[in-house]
Order: structure tokens, then C-alpha cells, then sequence
């Protein structure tokens, strides 16, 4: 295969939420960017790393020397275990935040990979054979990065999960100065063109608060299931900051995560805030991950949130990023609305855009 030539190929994440993983070979470099489960219906699975080796790119999984790994939720970081198992060679690179939030969700398996593991900071540069890559700050979570890569003059972004707004827990993205020629883009809301993150009456944290709020009022007791550990953290943050009087419990997962954020001096509990060991007193909020009692009279609050970028965002990102290719990836159909309209659509009709853009599917090799 020539040198110069650029690969891609999802493992898994292509046009669905869950398994996050993507094959790029640069030339004579075989990368992961992400190594993520998914779940459906409760049933655990893993990218399809089978599908290297049935591919004309890789005769064996240790070819892959580099896994850059874009923040700690388990869609993008929960296989790596898995990966390892089959290369224990491959070098992982991750910021520190993320190492740490990452060693408390996987717990033992992670003993088994810390050696591979290089924490990084961003704006920080690695050399490697015959290319360079450095990261960013993604927004997001606390830790989350963006990765670079320059290649034979062109510069390649990967942004893992993103949000270019400031959530409670950290700032937004921040984009590298310089020209972008190919953007693999995590584009959770590229095909929905009806969500409105900041809309007033489509804000699903406003929901979440408001029914938490009235729930409160009415002396009620509300459990709320959240299906992402950093994510009770950033609702905990919340109901902290607009509900200062509300009382929350919080069920032992979510409390180690706690634990490691406020190692790294990010500031969440306060008084009112308590382990759910403890008793709790009525009226209050329970934070948990696990599915709430059958028959308990608690108010049920679907505590599931997105920390991504709405459609109108994603379309303006791509426009001031402006490559030549946006590789489109964890980009699901628009299930509810059922519409077809993506960012491309878009983007299409505007002048002084110049990209063209893919939506490949899982185990479909693009070169870039």
C-alpha cells in the first residue's frame, strides 16, 4: 500500500450511539481513535475489531500502535480493556482527568492497562513516525480532547465528543489554529434538525428541572435515573446551583465519581448533598443509576441529558472549520421527527463552504 495514504473505517459509533471506534491508517500507522461499548436492550457489545482483520489494511491486531482515547464515558472508552487483551503492545494516550474518571468506571480491569496508558495535556505535541499529533480542549466533560494529526502536510481533527457551549463543569471547545483538511466529526445532532438545545421549551435539562422543581413543591419525593455516572455528577451540579434548597441523595457509583472530581479540585458536593446510605428525608431528590422501585410513589424523572452541540451548532462548527472532508460519525437518524434533512443539506446551499462530506457505515473503509 503507498505511504501517503489515508483510511478510515468505523468499528463501531458510525451512524448509532454506542461502541465508539475508529480505524485511521496513515500510511504506515494503524490508529484507534476511541474504544467505546454500546448497549441494547441491556446486552453489552464491543466495536468489531474482527473487522481489521478482514480488511486488506492489518494481518494482525498488533499493528495497531496508537489509541488515542477522547474522554471517559463508556460509549468511547469502555472496550479498551478488550482491545488490549488482543494487543497488549498498543500505547494509549488519554489527559489525566479522563485516566481518572476512567481507572474509578472500569475499577480492576483497569489495573490490567495502566501500564499502557501515557496521560497527556492539551496543546501538548507527540512525534510519530512520519507524523505529529497533538490535543485539544473538547469541551464536553472535564478531560475531554480533540485530537490532531498532521500527516504529510495535512492536518486531521478528530473531535471525539464535543460541545463548543460551556457546561457546569467546563469551559467549550477550543479549535487549533490551523487549517483543517479533514474533520472526523462526532456529529450526535448532524441529522436532527429539530433539536434545539437551547430552546425554552426543549431544553431537556429544563425539563429534568422543572419536573424536579414542581415534584419539590409539591412535597414530593423524585428519583432520578441517569444513565451516564459523569452525567449525575453534571445533574447534581445543577439541581445545586437552580434547586439550592433541594435535598439530594446520591447511590454510591455516582459518589466514587464525586470522589475522583473533587480529587481533581473540581468542587460538587455540598451540604445538602449526602450518600444515599443515609436515610433520606422527604421531600428530596435521589440520584441513582440503577431503575427505580416498583410501586415506591417517588416521582420517575428520566434523568438523561445531551452535553453535545444542538443541529444549528454542529452545521455552524462545520462551517468555520471548513475541511475539504467531514467524515460524520455517532450520528443517528432522526428517530422521532423522522426527517432526512442532515447538515450537508445544509451546508450544500452555502457559497463559501468547500466540504464534501461522508456518513460511512460500520466496517465501510473510506480513503481520505
Amino acid at each position: 500500500m503507498a505511504s501517503g495514504k489515508i483510511i478510515f473505517m468505523p468499528l463501531g459509533g458510525a451512524q448509532e450511539v454506542g461502541a465508539s471506534c475508529y480505524f485511521l491508517k496513515l500510511g504506515e500507522n494503524n490508529l484507534l481513535l476511541d474504544c467505546g461499548c454500546g448497549f441494547t436492550r441491556g446486552i453489552k457489545y464491543a466495536p468489531k475489531f474482527s473487522a481489521l482483520l478482514q480488511s486488506p489494511y492489518l494481518q494482525d491486531f498488533h499493528q495497531v500502535s496508537h489509541v488515542f482515547l477522547s474522554h471517559a464515558h463508556l460509549d468511547h472508552a469502555a472496550a479498551l480493556p478488550d482491545f488490549l487483551e488482543l494487543n497488549e503492545r498498543a500505547a494509549v494516550y488519554m489527559t489525566d482527568f479522563t485516566r481518572e474518571i476512567l481507572s474509578a468506571q472500569l475499577e480492576e480491569r483497569f489495573g490490567a492497562i495502566e501500564k499502557n496508558i501515557s496521560s497527556v495535556a492539551f496543546l501538548q505535541k507527540i512525534p510519530l513516525p512520519r507524523l505529529s499529533v497533538s490535543f485539544h480542549q473538547a469541551g464536553h466533560i472535564p478531560g475531554a480532547m480533540m485530537t490532531l494529526i498532521n500527516f504529510r502536510g495535512k492536518n486531521i481533527l478528530y473531535t471525539g465528543d464535543y460541545s463548543t457551549f460551556p457546561t457546569q463543569l467546563v469551559g467549550s471547545a477550543l479549535l487549533p489554529d490551523v487549517k483543517i483538511d479533514i474533520l472526523i466529526l462526532c456529529g450526535l445532532h448532524a441529522r436532527h434538525p429539530n433539536y434545539q438545545r437551547f430552546g425554552d421549551s426543549d431544553s431537556a435539562l429544563k425539563k429534568i428541572l422543572r419536573k424536579i422543581y414542581h415534584a419539590l413543591r409539591w412535597r414530593k419525593s423524585v428519583y432520578c435515573q441517569v444513565t451516564q455516572i459523569s452525567k449525575g455528577v453534571e445533574l447534581i451540579t445543577l439541581i445545586n446551583k437552580f434547586l439550592p434548597q433541594a435535598e439530594i441523595f446520591i447511590d454510591d457509583r455516582v459518589m466514587k465519581i464525586v470522589h475522583r472530581f473533587e480529587n481533581l479540585h473540581i468542587p460538587i458536593m455540598r451540604e445538602q448533598n449526602h450518600p444515599l446510605n443515609i436515610l433520606p428525608r422527604a421531600p428530596c431528590v435521589i440520584l441513582s443509576t440503577l431503575p427505580p422501585p416498583v410501586h415506591s410513589g417517588l416521582e420517575i424523572v428520566n434523568a438523561d441529558f445531551s452535553l453535545h452541540d444542538d443541529f444549528a451548532a454542529t452545521v455552524e462548527f462545520v462551517r468555520r472549520v471548513n475541511p475539504k472532508i467531514c467524515v460524520v460519525v455517532h450520528s443517528p437518524p432522526d428517530k422521532i421527527f423522522r426527517t432526512s434533512t442532515t447538515l450537508e443539506q445544509v451546508l450544500i446551499n452555502d457559497p463559501d463552504s468547500r466540504t464534501s462530506f461522508i456518513f460511512p457505515r460500520t466496517g465501510e473503509p473510506f480513503e481520505l
